[in-house]
């Protein structure tokens, strides 16, 4: 109600025209009707009358629609500001991860599949940072890949279990001799992509029958709600995770 009572005082001199209009309306009106008088000119003040109504009606109407933008304005910002979506894009394989990830300073979280796109962009730029940068902090998180869950998440990209197995046991491989690299799995489907480097996390939901590269990203704002929603989950989830 205090947004509206805000937006009719910012239209104050439009609302003042419309009073103005209406008052001549109603002062022309009633100088024109006089049903025992039927001389031309009370039919021109009733003419002039009639018009300045319609006007004020037609300007009422652009006012109210103005209204009506702006409230809508008002709940885009909402979801967009508020919640913090900063950029959507239409697959998961964004060129914008690899500045992100040179640049890498200090955490680093992410959950999936098997993630093998992941290791093969960056294992040789994670390798490098855990070594320059001893506290940097890297949580992995996967599905069990004897889980039925993974099982039938590989059926539907087309995966077989065996590529998702030796692509999780290459991580563990790879990263278990560095303290500051931690990989844990989960015995429960995986609903969204959760990808945090540094304060700039990317989300995403794993389609039916949809390969994750090719499912939409959305860039979170460290400002909004949602950056915090999906912080929340997962924190949960490593929490329920077990050491791989």
């Amino acid at each position: 109600m205090m947004k509206i009572l805000k937006f009719f005082r910012d239209q104050l001199i439009y609302l003042s025209i419309n009073i103005v209009l209406f008052s001549l309306a109603f002062i022309f009106i009633c100088k024109g009707y006089n049903p025992n008088n039927t001389d031309q000119k009370n039919a021109i003040y009733l003419a002039i009358g009639t018009s300045l109504i319609a006007a004020g009606i037609v300007a009422l109407l652009e006012l109210w629609k103005d209204l009506s933008k702006n409230k809508m304005l008002e709940r885009i910002n909402n979801i967009i500001l508020d919640g913090g979506l900063d950029q959507v894009f239409p697959k998961r394989d964004l060129d914008k991860y690899d500045h992100l990830m040179n640049n890498l300073s200090s955490k680093l979280d992410i959950t999936g599949y098997s993630l093998n796109a992941f290791y093969e962009s960056y294992v040789d730029v994670i390798v490098e940072k855990v070594r320059q940068i001893p506290s940097i902090n890297i949580r992995i998180l996967v599905v069990s890949p004897e889980s039925e869950f993974s099982k039938h998440r590989a059926t539907l990209e087309g995966k077989s279990y065996e590529s998702v197995k030796n692509s999780i046991d290459r991580l563990k491989k790879k990263f278990s001799s560095f303290e500051n690299i931690n990989i844990k799995q989960i015995n429960t489907p995986l609903t969204t992509m959760i990808f945090k480097i540094d304060n700039v996390m990317f989300v995403g939901p794993h389609f039916y029958k949809k390969p994750s590269k090719s499912t939409l990203t959305i860039e979170l704002n460290k400002n909004g709600w949602l950056y915090e929603e999906f912080e929340k989950e997962f924190e949960k989830l490593w929490h329920d995770g077990t050491e791989l």
